[in-house]
């Protein structure tokens, strides 16, 4: 396994080689709960999220069918592989032998606190993005394939959301939402997923990032970047806002052809993009 992955968050607190060398550091070292709790989750460990086996599974094979024309369309070849018994935070794409991809998810990942399937269906969107999404382009030197990670969200959130809950509703519990974040969706159908998507989402940024200010739809990042963000990730909050302002852009999610909004409601959030 490569040292560097595109990762949706951290693979776990260091770069690893292989899985295996991951069993032989815990073999050598007794970690309390508290610091296992930052890079794995047990499927057997109690949480909170809503993703069990079968949603966790349900989610990747729906969005795979989904986009299966358009990946064909482009020449790309995307193997869709995950693994539920993995404890692990990490979900990737990767460039395995161009054409051929793969999009990669474990299962610790949806076991995280605070995910639901508004937040797993945005995880997997986002790998897809990497992918889809077009420019901006990260600029490191081997991941010149793939969308920025600012991008990958607002792919995410603009295109395969939309696409998702158009196709499959959610008939899983409730999620309610701050009557603020409501009423700025208006009553739209996207907006609202996005903004639950968001919600979750920034559940689990905060417990993976636990050390630094908490993400949150009722907060919004005002940072205007001077130059867009290539190679990294953009902030929590900045991350959160892109989900939910995304969700506002009035685009044609069917196809790949100019679905994205330049101008307006629904565009680039300034905090990770510069036009």
């Amino acid at each position: 396994m490569k040292s560097l992955i595109l990762t949706i968050v951290f693979l776990i607190s260091i770069f690893i080689e292989s899985e295996a060398r991951i069993y032989r550091n815990l073999e050598r070292f007794e970690l309390s709960e508290q610091d296992r709790s930052r890079y794995e989750i047990r499927p057997d460990d109690k949480t909170n999220s809503l993703i069990n086996e079968n949603i966790f599974s349900k989610v990747i094979h729906r969005i795979e069918s989904l986009y299966l024309n358009d990946f064909l369309e482009k020449g790309l070849i995307v193997n869709f592989n995950y693994d539920w018994e993995m404890s692990y935070f990490s979900a990737w794409a990767h460039d395995d032998a161009p054409p051929v991809y793969s999009l990669n998810f474990w299962g610790g990942m949806a076991r995280i606190p605070g995910m639901n399937e508004y937040g797993w269906a945005f995880i997997v969107c986002h790998e897809v993005g990497h992918l889809l999404g077009g420019a901006p382009y990260n600029d490191i030197k081997f991941y010149l394939w793939a969308s920025a990670e600012g991008q990958a969200d607002y792919f995410a959130s603009a295109h395969c959301l939309k696409r998702y809950f158009s196709n499959y509703p959610y008939k899983g519990i409730k999620i309610n939402l701050a009557e603020s974040v409501v009423k700025q969706c208006e009553g739209n159908f996207h907006c609202l997923n996005s903004a639950k998507a968001a919600d979750s989402f920034s559940k689990v940024l905060n417990y993976l990032l636990r050390d630094k200010n908490e993400a949150s739809i009722q907060k919004r990042s005002y940072n205007k970047v001077s130059k867009t963000i290539f190679s990294s990730y953009p902030s929590k909050q900045c991350r959160v806002d892109t989900i939910l302002n995304a969700g506002l852009c009035d685009n044609d999610f069917h196809n790949l052809n100019s679905w994205d909004c330049l101008q307006g409601p629904g565009k680039r959030s300034e905090c990770w993009f510069k036009n």
